[in-house]
């Protein structure tokens, strides 16, 4: 009996998971709706992050506001903007909103404004090409420190 009751509480990262998946639902809402792709991509970035498909579908359903944390460590914030703009290219293509709400995050999850143009550039080429986060993240932190 006392698992059931645990399982009320999130540990804190569960719980930057769950915000995480929050994000990832409001962009792939950008536009109005929520495409096939993008709720496919959903399923499988919840599934990534642990979460069961009832904790998706209820996440999906609600639109509950909540505190963002970000992550301290830089690459931990690379990895959810990388999920973020995979998110948004899910459909084959980019829209201002989508664009414009991924900016808003990356500030949020605390990159510098500065940042954003770089930051963009890689991901968004990046992912067209399918290239690696990891290579990305490299390639990102090279032309930051070429700044």
């Amino acid at each position: 009996m006392a698992m059931k009751f645990l399982e009320h509480f999130d540990h804190p990262e569960k719980k930057q998971d769950k915000e995480h998946f929050i994000h990832l639902i409001q962009i792939a809402n950008a536009d109005g709706k929520i495409d096939d792709a993008e709720l496919k991509m959903l399923y499988l970035f919840g599934s990534k992050l642990g979460l069961t498909q009832p904790e998706i579908d209820d996440l999906l359903q609600t639109s509950k506001q909540s505190a963002y944390i970000p992550p301290y460590e830089l690459s931990k914030r690379f990895e959810q903007l990388y999920d973020v703009i995979k998110m948004v290219y899910a459909d084959g293509e980019i829209d201002d909103s989508e664009l414009k709400l991924a900016s808003a995050l990356a500030i949020k999850s605390g990159f510098e404004g500065e940042d954003l143009p770089v930051l963009l550039s890689v991901l968004v080429e990046g992912i067209k090409n399918g290239e690696d986060e990891e290579d990305l993240f490299t390639r990102f932190k090279k032309k930051r420190m070429a700044r």
